[in-house]
């Protein structure tokens, strides 16, 4: 199969400015593939570095090192450095996201039928 996405030693520590600066390590030299077609599956304990995976695949974070190469319409794209404008365009046609949060509609809005 085609290899889609390749994450290579991905590396994310957040820093806990309101806590004395500690440093909290959440992903260290994290690596897969996600080939076309294929289903995956991130499991793990709460806090075990699977949302902060899948919001650096989107270049929602940053992470500290590694690379996060997706194919874009016919090249590669490393989302751990590309610009502002790549960025964009992968979100616009290669690669979606929907949050465990949504919050599309204010809690006090009603439907009117």
């Amino acid at each position: 199969m085609t290899i889609k996405i390749r994450v290579e030693h991905l590396s994310k520590t957040f820093v806990l400015h309101q806590q004395h600066g500690t440093r909290l390590p959440v992903l260290h030299d994290a690596s897969l593939t996600v080939s076309a077609g294929e289903c995956m599956v991130l499991h793990g304990h709460s806090g075990s570095g699977k949302s902060t995976l899948l919001r650096s695949l989107y270049a929602n974070y940053l992470p500290d090192s590694g690379h996060i190469w997706l194919e874009h319409q016919g090249e590669w794209i490393d989302m751990a450095q590309a610009e502002a404008r790549q960025i964009l365009a992968v979100r616009r046609r290669t690669l979606g996201w929907v949050s465990q949060f949504l919050r599309v509609i204010r809690a006090s809005a009603r439907w009117k039928w």
